[in-house]
């Protein structure tokens, strides 16, 4: 008797349907939503580490300086000013009208900048080192080392400060930190009175000894607030560059001083820094003290708190938690 063709079983063909194609593409959306959050926090926490390294090492730089030349580096004499360069050689202390980002530069690996191009003349070694972008000077929440477009014309030329006619503009190498007050309650003192045809050279330093209130309860550098979407580009207190020295024009924005007598705020998108203390960071600025430990200062810092961490002899001695 012949056998009976079995019924053939019926299968359903391989991969997947569009139903299952969606679930998998929904569930890989919720991870990557899941996770993407906390790949950028953990980005946001290298860069944050690496700018607390770099104020750190700011400080160490410091300090070298001072045991160097027995006294801090100064402000500077005015922020429209070139580097001062003489017979080849860089200016130190009140002989140097670039401020203390520019001063510090023997002690941060970049001595090749600070002492000019041998062959150069001074005006050529300032310009270069006025122009060269120092990685440590920039916070990378914010940005990459760069130099603002040709914008900014100096008008003032070395310690003899004689005025100088000539059209100057070059890119300007810009820094996201600055220092702590001006002469009188911060740390650092402006060697410099008068305009660029008057005035004469103060010897007025700072030193260690001249914190009174204490080198751990005394803030000395700190990252200071922009306008994100004008970097690249000519905003007050980004502009002149790192080398600038202190402008007391009543108002102006510092280019490497900021206040603490104003509170200090996240990056803005509008305006400019204000002479406010600040950072990319979302829960407050990095803050290196004289000693050369480096504090998370959260926005909601108390003023008075403030701005008697930026006054180093005032005699309200600050415990710091």
């Amino acid at each position: 008797m012949p056998l009976s063709p079995r019924n053939p079983i019926s299968r359903r063909p391989p991969g997947f349907t569009l139903v299952e194609l969606l679930v998998v593409i929904a569930i890989i959306g919720i991870l990557i939503g899941l996770l993407l959050p906390a790949v950028q926090q953990a980005r946001e926490a290298a860069r944050r580490i690496q700018c607390v390294n770099q104020l750190k090492q700011i400080g160490l730089a410091w300090h070298n300086h001072t045991d160097t030349y027995n006294a801090f580096p100064t402000a500077g004499y005015v922020d429209r000013t070139f580097v001062s360069y003489e017979n080849g050689q860089p200016g130190a202390l009140n002989k140097q009208a670039a401020g203390w980002a520019f001063q510090l530069l023997p002690f941060l690996e970049a001595g090749n900048i600070h002492q000019g191009q041998p062959g150069s003349t001074d005006l050529d070694s300032a310009k270069l080192a006025m122009s060269t972008p120092i990685e440590g000077y920039y916070c990378p929440s914010r940005r990459s080392a760069e130099a603002n477009p040709a914008n900014a014309t100096p008008w003032c030329l070395g310690p003899d400060r004689k005025p100088f006619s000539g059209i100057e503009k070059f890119a300007r190498a810009q820094t996201d930190y600055a220092g702590t007050n001006q002469e009188g309650t911060g740390v650092l003192a402006r060697n410099w009175s008068g305009s660029c045809t008057s005035g004469s050279p103060m010897r007025c330093l700072n030193r260690f000894a001249s914190v009174t209130d204490g080198t751990s309860n005394t803030l000395m550098v700190g990252e200071k607030r922009m306008n994100r979407s004008m970097l690249g580009q000519t905003q007050a207190g980004d502009n002149y560059g790192y080398t600038a020295g202190w402008d007391n024009t009543t108002g102006a924005t510092q280019e490497t001083i900021r206040q603490t007598t104003l509170n200090p705020l996240p990056d803005t998108m509008t305006g400019d820094g204000e002479n406010r203390f600040g950072s990319s960071h979302s829960s407050g600025f990095n803050g290196l003290m004289v000693d050369g430990s480096v504090r998370l200062l959260p926005y909601t810092i108390d003023l008075n708190v403030f701005r008697r961490l930026g006054n180093k002899s005032d005699g309200e001695v600050l415990q710091m938690n």
